[in-house]
């Protein structure tokens, strides 16, 4: 699912590019192309749909240049506290050496565009990327563990890790947990069709609901607070 967009400029080069299947998503690309213009600065060529992501819209962005872009449009505006947190946590890990994709800013040097028609987060792109569920073999296993161990050590130095006690069922919300994974399932079965990622996030998703009821035994179990 993708569209072009071409600007009148000397010499930019003509490609074809199918546009989205449905309106909606034909809007949504839209929405997204004034977005970055507005609040990047970016003149897209190119916009297209990449079918993973739970909580966000991902887009695969390539501008007058040829230079490609990540762009995550967030579904609501209701949490971009949060949102921001995680791309600042993002960043920080980035300034220790950890290896990850840079957050672009904003003409007004924002982490995240809320000033245009959608709210989103613009990133650098980095090609030929893995994940545990797709096909890490062999000797990716020991690079991502290695990046891993990288990714926690920087976090170990983030002030909010300084570490406090607190009792285990306190922090333990089984009621809330229980309330997201209902939501998540349900809004994925509601689906027509589900991209072979999706079927995966849903599946894990059944499987850490069903342990709930477990978690919730061993929580009743534990003797009271003194």
């Amino acid at each position: 699912m993708s569209a072009a967009f071409h600007q009148p400029c000397l010499g930019s080069p003509t490609e074809t590019v199918a546009a989205p299947s449905t309106p909606g998503e034909q809007e949504q690309i839209v929405a997204l192309a004034d977005t970055l213009v507005l609040g990047y600065g970016l003149h897209p060529a190119g916009i297209t749909r990449i079918p993973e992501g739970t909580a966000t819209d991902n887009y695969s962005i390539v501008d007058q240049t040829g230079r490609r872009h990540f762009g995550k449009v967030y579904r609501t505006r209701r949490n971009l506290d949060r949102e921001l947190a995680s791309v600042e946590l993002s960043e920080y890990a980035a300034d220790g050496g950890v290896a990850t994709a840079r957050a672009t800013r904003t003409r007004e040097r924002e982490l995240i565009a809320t000033r245009g028609r959608l709210p989103m987060s613009l990133w650098s792109y980095v090609p030929h990327t893995e994940t545990a569920e797709g096909t890490l073999t062999g000797a990716r296993w020991a690079a991502a563990g290695a990046a891993m161990g990288r990714l926690h050590s920087r976090l170990a130095t983030h002030p909010a890790a300084a570490p406090s006690l607190q009792p285990g069922a306190a922090v333990c919300d089984v009621a809330t947990a229980r309330s997201r994974f209902d939501k998540l399932i349900l809004a994925y079965q509601h689906k027509p069709t589900l991209s072979e990622f999706e079927t995966w996030a849903l599946r894990a998703a059944r499987e850490r609901h069903a342990v709930l009821g477990d978690v919730e035994r061993i929580l009743a179990s534990l003797p009271p607070k003194k």
